[in-house]
């Protein structure tokens, strides 16, 4: 059965946001994965010289990286992913199809792009519904050739599930910004997820959205919008719709 996401928070992104680290870090991520290179770097470092210690290692050109979620992240990514070669598909319930199309993206089901994609991004908020949307069910039905990078939350794709797929060539391979235990969250965290013991994963510590300028834009942003809600002004970005009226009014 075809699964709907609610892929969509109400979040408002600032246009200042971090937008373009993230999109870095995701193609960095992305390739990182898809042309083995801390394979590669390990292999070297302990005296292995050949290329054959990444094998296999296929073409980008003509292959499909599916996108979960179309949002300003995912637009910005799928413009930087056609100079490799690859057709770009997306998957988002809360965007009219003919917008994707707008973009050059080919807009498909959840399940064609589980079934069909070479690379998976996901770029989807954390939600109730999108909770281990990657179990073992999913992961399953992938190609077993196939790259997943997770550049949203942890949680959406199930550890346990993915450590199976990768030992067991469910899929290829793996390039993740979080995992699910969030050890930002733990006190005394030790890196005991058996997922750093592949060597077909690559993992970094929830870091895509930083650089020291989007550190510093996040903060201004951030400031300000305390100062508006303090004197009475709406936010700009408020987490939820506020209701009609619900800010104090001038001279209140």
């Amino acid at each position: 059965m075809p699964r709907a996401l609610p892929l969509r928070s109400r979040n408002r992104v600032p246009a200042q946001a971090p937008a373009v680290e993230f999109q870095h870090a995701l193609v960095a991520l992305w390739l990182a994965a898809a042309r083995k290179i801390c394979r590669y770097d390990g292999a070297t470092r302990r005296g292995e010289w050949h290329w054959k210690t990444g094998r296999p290692v296929h073409r980008l050109r003509g292959q499909v990286l599916g996108l979960l979620s179309f949002g300003a992240i995912a637009r910005l990514v799928a413009e930087r992913a056609r100079a490799f070669g690859v057709e770009v598909w997306a998957h988002d319930p809360f965007v009219d199809e003919s917008e994707i199309c707008a973009a050059r993206v080919r807009p498909v089901s959840f399940d064609d792009l589980v079934e069909g994609a070479d690379h998976l991004v996901v770029q989807a908020p954390l939600t109730p519904q999108t909770h281990h949307t990657f179990d073992r069910a999913t992961l399953r039905r992938m190609k077993p050739t196939a790259v997943l990078v997770n550049t949203a939350r942890g949680p959406i794709v199930e550890d346990a599930a993915l450590y199976e797929a990768l030992t067991g060539g469910w899929i290829a391979g793996a390039a993740l910004d979080d995992i699910e235990e969030e050890p930002a969250k733990q006190r005394d965290w030790r890196p005991s997820n058996p997922l750093f013991e592949l060597p077909n994963v690559v993992v970094t510590p929830h870091a895509a959205y930083y650089s020291e300028e989007a550190i510093g834009t996040v903060r201004t942003i951030a400031a300000e919008e305390a100062v508006r809600v303090l004197t009475g002004e709406p936010a700009r970005y408020p987490v939820n719709e506020p209701a009609a009226g619900s800010h104090r009014a001038e001279g209140a």
